[in-house]
């Protein structure tokens, strides 16, 4: 029989898998999200744990419990949202707040706002000396190779460097 978090994922794409919370413990259920006409799948999958799934009551989205074998650590997020959206889900949770670069004035031209948020990295790193085990290094090389991926017209690509850089910035 198959799990409840494969027969919610059933035959979709997966567009992102991001790691959205630092805990390690392990996911004892599922939010999906965001609530949804009936019938319809849900946009993404959050793995939570007992303690993750009480503290945040107010994320979208209807929680399930799972003690079926799908485990995933907590905070681990399966995203089906189409890549434009899961770009902006970026910008809102990490991107504009640690460079100030705002999509919409660059048109949602994501190789722009990508390029632009890496530049202003780069200059952060430059002005502020920072040293090889700076986290800002590595977020810089990680958004160089978004950056590079969005220049080949790849957005789909440039996803995953992306999920990497939402996880270095909980250290932040």
């Amino acid at each position: 029989m198959p799990s409840v978090l494969q027969q919610l994922s059933a035959n979709r794409q997966l567009t992102s898998m991001r790691i959205v919370l630092k805990c390690s413990a392990e996911a004892t259920s599922i939010r999906q999200g965001p609530d949804g006409q009936a019938g319809t799948d849900p946009a993404w999958l959050a793995c939570l744990c007992t303690s993750h799934t009480e503290d945040l009551p107010g994320w979208p989205g209807t929680a399930t419990v799972t003690n079926d074998g799908a485990r995933l650590h907590c905070g681990v997020v399966l995203d089906y949202r189409p890549v434009q959206q899961v770009l902006q889900s970026h910008a809102d949770l990490w991107l504009t707040s640690l460079t100030g670069v705002n999509p919409q004035a660059l048109g949602h031209f994501w190789y722009d706002v990508l390029d632009q948020s890496n530049r202003v990295l780069l200059t952060r790193l430059e002005e502020d000396g920072g040293g090889e085990d700076e986290p800002l290094q590595d977020l810089a090389m990680m958004l160089g190779m978004a950056v590079q991926n969005a220049s080949e017209g790849n957005l789909f690509q440039a996803l995953v460097p992306l999920a990497h850089c939402e996880t270095l910035t909980q250290g932040l």
